[in-house]
Parts: C-alpha cells; structure tokens; sequence
C-alpha cells in the first residue's frame, strides 16, 4: 500500500522555477514583436540565419515589386472593411510599410494590370512577414524549430 500512495504523489521539485517560464515567454514576445518589425530580426535574434536571410529578402522584394508596380499601400483612414484588411495586411511588413509609402510619390495605379498585381504581392508581403514573425514566436517558446 505504501507504493500506491508514493506513486500518486506528484512531485514537489518541477524541471525549472517558476519564473523562468514568465522570463521565457516574455522573451519570445520581444522576438515575435521584432520579427514583425524588422523582417527576418525574430530569427536572427535566434540564429536562424538561413531563415532570417530568406524571409528579409522575400518580404523586401516582394515590397518592392510592389510599391515598383504602383500598388495600393492601404492607409489607416479606410473607408470599408477591405480597405481595412488591406492596411492590416500592408502594415504586417512592420518597418516596411513606411519604406511602401514612401515609394509610392505617384500614387496607386489600379487601372492597370500592374498596380492590381502591385497592391497583391504589397498584401503578401504583409502577411508572410506575420507569419514569419508568429514562427519566431513560437520557435522561442520551444514549441517549434
């Protein structure tokens, strides 16, 4: 009987105290945080280099081919709900946004072919960068690598 009770006691000492679990999730918030900033930063701060390098680039170009293409960067000042999807999508390329805008002097041309294209691969790059940025979040907690 007493093999019994010591089995279903749980044990009193835990793999790691109890605040290095809080510190851990606070560093994976500031990784996350700074890869959607700065494209590729969540990774490098991890020494992902293969990735980090990947994801700057092809956040980078697809801006811009975009803005190149005089695609639609979206503003905060919508007036409809994709107009609000839109800025939410541009405004996941983090620090890339201002340089978008600052690309597009002559304004959006939609009317053509390429200013439609422009606008997508604009949305792309924002939501590559957030999911980048959500696995660098995740690879910091350890639940991913």
């Amino acid at each position: 009987m007493t093999d019994e009770v010591i089995q279903q006691t749980p044990l009193a000492t835990s793999a790691q105290p109890p605040h290095e679990g809080t510190q851990r999730k606070r560093l994976a918030w500031a990784i996350g945080i700074a890869g959607w900033l700065v494209p590729g930063l969540g990774h490098a701060l991890q020494r992902m280099w293969a990735r980090a390098i990947v994801v700057f680039l092809a956040v980078g170009l697809l801006v811009v081919a975009g803005a190149s293409m005089r695609g639609n960067v979206f503003s905060s000042n919508g007036g409809d709900a994709f107009d609000t999807l839109g800025y939410l999508a541009d405004l996941g390329t983090g620090t890339f946004y201002l340089a978008a805008r600052a690309l597009e002097r002559g304004g959006a041309d939609v009317s053509h072919a390429d200013g439609d294209y422009g606008t997508r691969f604009l949305a792309t790059a924002g939501v590559l960068n957030l999911l980048a940025a959500l696995h660098a979040y995740e690879a910091a907690r350890g639940r991913k690598a």
